[in-house]
């Protein structure tokens, strides 16, 4: 089993995005999907989370939090790292195991945007999400709006 930590800047909405769309399409369970950030956010962002309900996406345990807590002792050691519109720092966590790092190249605004088109990203993560399934290790999401 693999453990897939996607990393944003907030995780208030590519990291749990990408968290919902691998735990719906991996239905395989050969992975388990998690989201952080490097400063989370306080909150999900609301339009998020009616679009994930919308979608019929269980996202009762969607928070954010700070990547940190996948280097507590209890927590699931990630395998994979993907970063999300960001680079991932070179100052990480003190991880359990040296996990494979992936940065999804974003071409689609920022997210951080007075009105991010949700909609839009989500259908660019769940594109890059059915590459990954898929095997394809360079996933370029594509131009959203």
């Amino acid at each position: 089993m693999c453990n897939v930590l996607s990393v944003c800047s907030d995780n208030a909405i590519l990291g749990p995005m990408a968290e919902a769309c691998l735990k719906r399409s991996a239905h395989d369970g050969s992975l388990r999907a998690f989201s952080a950030a490097v400063h989370p956010a306080s909150r999900l962002n609301p339009a998020l989370e009616q679009l994930l309900r919308g979608r019929g996406h269980a996202n009762d345990a969607l928070q954010p939090k700070s990547w940190e807590v996948f280097a507590l002792p209890h927590a699931p050691a990630p395998d994979l790292l993907i970063g999300l519109g960001v680079c991932l720092p070179s100052a990480e966590p003190d991880w359990t195991a040296q996990p494979e790092r992936w940065h999804w190249h974003l071409d689609i605004g920022s997210p951080r945007a007075a009105s991010p088109d949700i909609p839009a990203l989500y259908q660019a993560i769940e594109t890059a999400v059915g590459d990954f399934l898929l095997g394809r290790d360079d996933v370029h999401l594509p131009r959203a709006g």
